[in-house]
């Protein structure tokens, strides 16, 4: 239960760096560019391993097309919007999933 907790948590950490860096993006003033357009002007060499990473180590190079390239397409704000929920619904069922139950006995 406590390993639930803690990845609990780490998913809620990484939903507010997220959330943080679309602040970041948004105060900018990026917040309707295209996703894949500020990843390319913030740090183009993560943006070009990304895609090796998928394309060849992985061996899926239909993933990237299909996928990723749609999703860098859509607007930055829209794009950073997403893994915050998906981070914090997951952080959140993992926490309800790994919370201490109290035992329910005779003498309470």
């Amino acid at each position: 239960m406590v390993v639930l907790r803690t990845i609990a948590r780490l998913f809620v950490l990484l939903a507010l760096v997220f959330a943080g860096l679309d602040a970041f993006i948004w105060l900018d003033g990026r917040a309707t560019q295209q996703a894949g357009r500020v990843w390319f002007e913030l740090h183009l060499a993560s943006l070009n391993y990304s895609e090796v990473v998928v394309s060849r180590h992985l061996n899926l190079p239909g993933f990237w097309r299909d996928a990723v390239v749609p999703y860098l397409k859509l607007p930055a704000w829209e794009a950073m919007l997403w893994p915050v929920i998906v981070l914090l619904i997951l952080g959140g069922f993992l926490s309800v999933i790994g919370r201490r139950r109290t035992r329910k006995g005779r003498f309470s």
